[in-house]
């Protein structure tokens, strides 16, 4: 795959678990989108920073021909990615498991928005 080794082998591995994801939890997940982007994307923020120091120390290297070699800074693309996908991934879980577990109490109709006080 050469430079799109790691783009492709990340997207193969998360891809299929998101769309799962929105599949089977739609309802939960758009009820809760402002704070499953928060979730997802202060994290992701976070991680390529402390990523961008690492590799600025030598911490971090990543192999030329495996990457796009496209950067935001000295943080490769597919890293950054990597974090929003994974971070994604365990939002979205958090709320599936939370909204399921509600559900089973009857607390919380999934396809309900849920009401502020």
């Amino acid at each position: 795959m050469g430079s799109f080794t790691y783009l492709g082998s990340e997207l193969v591995w998360a891809v299929p678990v998101l769309i799962l994801q929105w599949a089977v939890g739609r309802a939960a997940l758009w009820n809760r989108r402002r704070a499953l982007m928060a979730s997802v994307f202060l994290p992701t923020i976070y991680l390529a920073a402390a990523d961008s120091v690492a590799i600025a120390n030598g911490i971090w290297f990543f192999h030329a021909a495996r990457i796009t070699n496209v950067r935001l800074g000295n943080v490769p693309i597919e890293e950054i990615l990597f974090f929003l996908l994974t971070n994604s991934m365990v939002a979205q879980s958090i709320i599936l498991v939370g909204d399921r577990l509600a559900r089973r109490r009857g607390a919380v109709q999934s396809s309900v928005p849920l009401q502020r006080h």
